[in-house]
């Protein structure tokens, strides 16, 4: 039997019990979490958007409490969390998508709207903000903060598949068994949701002791601590007067972009364990390499130093946190501001956190294997060199997942942004858009608008969950055998 008959005759399906049981319990999760954004649309008066709200939460609790009773065995496939995983983020972005066409959007932009919360991105086909209620701003705010919970939750039940050096960095306390990835999840989720309210709690009351108002402060807070960029004003931060103020708004995104379990370790452990974290280390150092790119692209336009430097530092920031706050606009920046951005947006932050992108862990790895190969044609032929970063041996299949996210995340962004070139946009802006979608940024060179073609704006639907669930998940739910045993016969 070849190894192909193997592993279709091992090959087991999702069981559509397991994914019920699981996907009912995050409705009913989701369904508690409207509670803030009803609340605020009684006090504000916006009985359409609540009445959508109330609706969306009933229909949660009517259809999941039931589902939330069925029995499933103990333990869950890798498949099933994958599936479970972007499952979620669609279903939730769909449901969140029938109060905003209340709130008077379009179908295509409401749901392009609500894809752009859940999944931290920040893209926005709205203008003329000012005139939407705050219950809504509010809760596009809202959905960027869960969301960011959720993706960082799910980021390390994923992690959980293989013990790798991810997976050990990021743990937080022993791993009691590498197969009990639910038992694992639940475990660190009460330190996660604790470790992200306090980080949100201390963002707001230091944008408000700063000077913004409260509906400001608190928007902004929860869109910056989830590297989501959602604003309340058109053109982004730079409604905001006092330069200092833009540069904390994208400072919080920055606490974002940090590994949360690393939060927790450096309380247990003390500060040494923030010097011995090898991306902790490098991402401050990266996303001063941007500013100082940015900053020398830009004032060769400009031309006025303190002005570059205010918009190099938050649109840096903002680009390699993969936030997508803006003080400036970036359609008449010239070519070496917007490669500085995309680049910055393709490598984003910390594993771990609500940030995107290929994350800084995986670009050290590439870094290290060109390293090593270069260090290997000095060598002899039959020395053995062991593949280490920062002290952690480096598996064979771990460099392989590696590379392969990497590889789909390239592809992706090619077909995506070919899509755009047959359209006929600028390649160069085309494929900054494409790529703030796939990396979740929310930068826009001004082509995501209220007048993008439908298709268009469902390749960004698309590169917007591909992103998020870091394409491997998506897969799995795509592939044939996750749903029926193919060739079963031996």
């Amino acid at each position: 039997m070849s190894s192909s008959d193997v592993s279709r005759a091992l090959a087991q399906p999702v069981r559509y019990r397991v994914l019920a049981r699981y996907l009912a319990s995050i409705g009913l999760v989701v369904a508690v979490l409207r509670l803030p954004p009803i609340l605020l649309s009684w006090a504000c008066g916006d009985w359409h958007f609540m009445a959508g709200q109330v609706l969306v939460s009933a229909g949660l609790l009517l259809i999941c409490l039931p589902v939330t009773r069925i029995w499933v065995p103990e333990g869950i496939r890798d498949n099933e969390v994958m599936v479970i995983t972007s499952l979620s983020f669609a279903l939730t972005a769909l449901l969140e998508a029938l109060p905003f066409v209340g709130g008077g959007l379009a179908g295509i932009d409401a749901l392009f709207e609500t894809v752009s919360g859940v999944t931290t991105t920040g893209l926005s086909t709205l203008t003329g903000l000012q005139h939407y209620s705050a219950a809504l701003l509010f809760s596009r705010a809202w959905m960027q903060w869960y969301g960011g919970l959720g993706v960082v939750a799910f980021s390390i039940a994923l992690l959980f598949l293989d013990r790798g050096m991810a997976a050990r960095r990021l743990a937080m306390g022993d791993i009691t068994d590498s197969r009990d990835i639910l038992g694992n999840a639940r475990g660190h989720a009460l330190k996660l949701l604790y470790i992200y309210a306090t980080l949100t709690a201390i963002s707001i009351a230091a944008l408000w002791l700063a000077g913004l108002g409260p509906l400001s402060a608190v928007t902004h807070a929860l869109s910056g601590i989830s590297t989501g960029g959602f604003s309340i004003y058109d053109n982004s931060l730079a409604a905001i007067d006092n330069p200092w103020l833009q540069v904390l708004v994208s400072a919080i995104g920055l606490l974002g972009a940090v590994a949360l379990p690393l939060y927790y370790h450096v309380f247990k452990r003390g500060i040494r364990e923030l010097a011995a974290d090898s991306e902790a280390l490098a991402l401050p150092v990266v996303s001063l390499c941007v500013v100082g790119v940015l900053f020398l692209c830009i004032n060769a336009d400009v031309g006025n130093v303190w002005s570059s430097l205010k918009q190099a530092m938050v649109m840096g920031i903002s680009a390699q946190t993969t936030t997508g706050f803006a003080n400036a606009d970036i359609a008449p920046m010239n070519a070496g501001a917007k490669l500085t951005l995309i680049t910055s947006m393709v490598i984003g932050g910390s594993m771990g956190s609500t940030a995107g992108g290929i994350k800084i862990l995986r670009f050290l790895i590439v870094l290290r294997l060109i390293q090593l190969f270069i260090v290997r044609t000095a060598l002899p032929a039959h020395a053995v060199l062991e593949r280490r970063l920062c002290g952690s041996k480096l598996e064979a299949d771990e460099i392989e997942r590696v590379l392969m996210l990497i590889m789909i995340f390239m592809g992706t962004v090619l077909l995506s942004w070919f899509a755009f070139l047959v359209m006929g946009y600028d390649p160069l802006d085309a494929l900054l858009e494409v790529v703030s979608a796939c990396s979740t940024t929310g930068l826009s060179s001004g082509i995501t608008r209220t007048a993008l073609e439908p298709a268009l704006k469902a390749v960004l639907i698309i590169d917007m969950l591909l992103g998020r669930v870091e394409f491997l998940a998506m897969l799995v739910f795509l592939y044939p055998r996750t749903w029926i045993k193919i060739g079963s016969k031996t």
